[in-house]
């Protein structure tokens, strides 16, 4: 495991646990500079797999929280796709797939309400931090 996968955790808890709170004028928000370090062209696309442990009987409520941000999301123009799915051998593990169709779209994508209102809402039922693997188009 790389020295940077293990700083990953790290940023998503702190990018995520206050998801009201603006970053000062010159902090980058650790999400958007995780995939900074990962995409070398920031107007090309990119995908994320954000990993959420659910807490047992949570499932249902955490289904819920996420279905109109789903729908708000798609809307986006930066969005390419925004898709939950449910692990059916680990019924309490979901992963998110989006892509996005470059880094100003994640950008304009976290300070959306519905993005803050479903972090707000979905991470007190999680056990543990969501995992984040970035994917880049091939060249």
């Amino acid at each position: 495991m790389t020295r940077a996968m293990l700083f990953v955790p790290a940023l998503v808890a702190l990018a995520l646990a206050a998801p009201t709170a603006a970053p000062a004028a010159d902090e980058e928000n650790p999400i958007i500079k995780l995939i900074k370090s990962k995409v070398k062209d920031e107007k090309k696309p990119f995908a994320i797999l954000v990993t959420f442990k659910v807490k047992a009987g949570n499932e249902k409520k955490f289904e819920e929280a996420f279905a109109p941000c789903l729908v708000a999301t798609r809307k986006e123009p930066g969005c390419v796709a925004y898709y939950l799915n449910r692990d059916p051998d680990a019924p309490n593990t979901y992963i998110m797939y989006e892509q996005f169709k470059g880094i100003p779209g994640l950008e304009a994508h976290m300070k959306e309400k519905h993005t803050k209102t479903l972090l707000d809402t979905v991470l007190p039922m999680c056990d543990g931090d969501p995992q984040i693997k970035v994917l880049t188009v091939p060249e």
